[in-house]
């Protein structure tokens, strides 16, 4: 009897998640579809691969089982690339965008991409920063847009875009339109992005090195709903300048010496080689075909 690819999918599954029912909804399938690929493999190798208990773990064959599987299914990933590579951008592309970049520059290069590319179907994942960094390298999508640079010897980076972001307060506020030192901003309420943003980040960086610890009043999940907030008076907000145009009852504040400057930057994995349709997709990003081989050869900015 033969060995199922997808039976050592299922495998490496119950593996990761210790258990029959949590592998299945992961997978989409039934328990008893689970338990049969397992039993498959077991009578197939003749040995058991998993301890019977609470929490399922591998026997010595299971871990031997594991290591081989791991390597398979990165061969055939490698393979299947590789083949592809002799056809043109076609099927589903799986990318992912932080919030801002997702917002404000991701539908243009959509649009774009899909206009060169109509043979392929364009998924978008918007997240924030760090769950967008770790679905790239869990697989779940081929490419990433955030809004920071990256420091991770498992990816590559490329800036792509620079986002210059602005200092807000309600339109009513006594600060609206008026130029400050950075030291009348201290013991002001700030509503913030979310941790794991890069705004916030960025934000929180440039506040700390101007000597300012900002009171957090409020943290919010979009950089609309910190434009709400503000404009209702909750306090001080740092957005994309490129947001705020259309929000009337904010007004932008002038902070002497303190600037929000950031980049754009396009992220992929250094050992998984990309589809066609992920290489047309960085080449739609960079401007410039054939810009991953060269991003891999002189690493990340």
């Amino acid at each position: 009897m033969g060995i199922s690819i997808q039976s050592l999918r299922v495998f490496l599954c119950i593996l990761e998640h210790g258990s029959l029912s949590e592998a299945g909804r992961q997978l989409g399938m039934t328990q008893p579809a689970v338990s049969n690929h397992l039993h498959a493999l077991e009578e197939r190798f003749g040995v058991m691969l998993l301890t019977r208990g609470r929490r399922l773990r591998p026997t010595p064959a299971g871990e031997c089982l594991a290591e081989h599987a791991q390597r398979v299914l990165d061969d055939l990933a490698t393979l299947e690339a590789e083949v592809s590579r002799h056809a043109g951008p076609r099927g589903r592309l799986a990318v992912g965008a932080s919030s801002t970049p997702g917002e404000l520059l991701m539908p243009r290069l959509a649009v774009k991409f899909s206009t060169h590319y109509p043979d392929v179907a364009l998924d978008v994942h918007i997240v924030d920063t760090e769950e967008t960094l770790a679905a790239l390298l869990n697989r779940e999508i081929e490419v990433a847009v955030v809004g920071r640079e990256v420091d991770d010897p498992r990816l590559a980076s490329a800036v792509i875009g620079q986002d210059e972001l602005a200092v807000v307060v309600a339109a009513d506020d006594p600060l609206a339109g008026v130029e400050v030192a950075p030291t009348d901003l201290a013991g002001r309420p700030f509503v913030m992005r979310e941790e794991g943003s890069a705004t916030r980040r960025t934000v929180e960086d440039s506040l700390v090195a101007a000597g300012i610890a900002p009171r957090v009043a409020m943290e919010l999940g979009s950089n609309a709903s910190v434009l709400g907030a503000v404009a209702a008076g909750a306090g001080i907000g740092i957005v994309p300048a490129r947001t705020v145009g259309a929000q009337l009852a904010v007004d932008t504040l002038e902070v002497r010496g303190l600037t929000f400057v950031r980049p754009f930057v396009l992220v992929t994995e250094r050992s998984r080689p990309l589809s066609p349709a992920a290489e047309a997709f960085v080449g739609i990003c960079t401007g410039s075909p054939g810009s991953r081989e060269k991003r891999a050869q002189q690493g990340s900015p």
